[in-house]
């Protein structure tokens, strides 16, 4: 979707929510402290830039944000909490996240929600390159 020299940042395929990304560093890091200065300075214009085409797009106002360091490879989540998943799951919380991806890997997806998915995911794009 998008890729920089240390970063790409992309839909999760296996969770087809608009707006949940994934920024995924090219080099095998864990965290944020192994990043070199060049890395994390790419790192937080990415970092931003998503955010804020994320929240545009969807329309939510929360997003939860998570980085695991039991991974050998950096993964950044943003977890949107758009006013569908607020519907059927309830208010943010960070306990309800991995039951919420579950769910979502389970249901089988219809033409209008991968026209959605696909249109999200173009117009978060295009935000990002302006």
């Amino acid at each position: 979707m998008q890729m920089t020299q240390y970063f790409c940042v992309h839909q999760d395929p296996l969770v087809p929510l608009p707006g949940f990304l994934v920024i995924a560093s090219l080099r095998h890091i864990r965290s944020i402290s192994e990043m070199v200065d060049e890395e994390y300075e790419d790192f937080i214009s990415l970092f931003r830039s998503t955010h804020h085409a994320i929240k545009e797009i969807t329309q939510t106002e929360c997003l939860t944000i998570v980085q695991e360091e039991s991974s050998i490879h950096f993964h950044l989540w943003f977890f949107p909490w758009t006013n569908g998943v607020i519907e059927k799951y309830g208010p943010p919380s960070l306990m309800k996240i991995r039951d919420i991806m579950t769910d979502l890997m389970n249901q089988t997806l219809g033409s209008e929600e991968w026209d959605e998915l696909k249109t999200s995911i173009k117009n978060i794009k295009d935000v990002m390159e302006k």
